[in-house]
């Protein structure tokens, strides 16, 4: 079965090195989808918008315009793919962790930390395949076989979970897919309309009718999934305004109405703490609009994270391997 990523398998051997490989197999078909929208926009758009500007029809201005922006946004959407994809997510470490945690500040144990949410029953959250309890909002990853900090959800497009250590970037990723498509659209609607003279005649060349079929059909293309990205986009963004992931916001809906009023209580604190994992500590727009790594620093954390969620980095994102 092809399952794992680097992060959690060490192949030893080469079928199971191509086992590691085929587990990626998603990802090439993620690039090549996104490859099919943007190479019609540079073969044919750009091209024709080039022959315009030469003849008058349209400015150099503009065109340079198209190119800039386009090249920016495959830069952003393939730069955050990749770093998704090869960025560790967040493994929970088994110390202290295999020690029973401060619940709300009831107990006292040889683990350091603190947790207010409990299990189904009421017990202090266990993950019964790592053997050890788990920090609030972490889960266990049935294809990574470990309980990530801070887990979203696995996404085999990138063959990795989506957690504390690599949601920007994922965030980022599906943000800039929805910018790129309808810059697509937007331009190649206004150069068809303004910079193309007769271009909905069909009694053109053969290949400029060629040409004409495949920028409307990547118009279609890239406004079915400019939309598709920007509502997963504002979802995910939402999620983290509410300090929430996909996973934390499904078991929330099954929670007791007494527990849901605690938890609106600490809404506050979840969103700045999610806001810090997300971004670190430096959140100046343009560190966060770009794929800069996050600057945990846990000396500017916000009041009470390092107590529920460590002092030091490199145990956040350690692998489990």
């Amino acid at each position: 079965m092809c399952e794992g990523s680097i992060h959690t398998v060490r192949p030893r051997t080469c079928s199971g090195w191509c086992a590691l490989a085929c587990s990626y197999i998603p990802c090439v078909v993620a690039i090549a989808l996104i490859a099919a929208n943007i190479i019609p926009y540079h073969l044919c758009f750009l091209r024709r918008l080039r022959a315009a500007c030469e003849i008058g029809n349209a400015s150099f201005v503009y065109y340079y315009y198209c190119v800039v922006v386009m090249v920016f946004a495959e830069v952003m959407v393939y730069g955050n793919f990749l770093l998704a994809i090869f960025t560790c997510p967040g493994f929970v470490p088994h110390e202290p962790w295999s020690e029973a945690p401060v619940y709300q500040g009831r107990s006292v144990s040889d683990n350091p930390y603190e947790v207010f949410e409990l299990d189904r029953v009421g017990r202090l959250r266990y993950c019964s395949f790592c053997k050890q309890f788990k920090p609030d909002q972490a889960h266990h990853c049935h294809t990574c076989h470990c309980c990530v900090y801070r887990m979203d959800h696995h996404c085999p497009w990138i063959n990795n979970c989506v957690g504390r250590g690599n949601s920007k970037f994922f965030l980022l990723f599906v943000g800039y897919i929805p910018v790129g498509a309808f810059h697509i659209v937007l331009t190649s609607l206004f150069s068809c309309v303004f910079h193309f003279p007769k271009f909905f005649d069909m009694a053109l060349q053969d290949d400029s009718v060629l040409q004409s079929m495949v920028i409307i059909l990547s118009i279609i293309f890239s406004t079915v999934m400019g939309i598709c990205f920007l509502a997963f986009a504002l979802h995910f963004a939402c999620m983290a305004y509410r300090g929430q992931t996909s996973v934390s916001r499904m078991i929330a809906s099954k929670k007791h109405p007494d527990e849901l009023e605690q938890a609106r209580k600490r809404q506050a604190e979840d969103r700045a703490f999610y806001m810090f994992d997300l971004f670190g500590s430096d959140q100046r727009w343009h560190r966060m609009i770009l794929p800069f790594k996050p600057d945990h620093d846990i000396r500017r954390a916000p009041h009470g994270y390092a107590r529920r969620f460590g002092g030091s980095a490199d145990v956040f994102f350690m692998s489990p391997v």
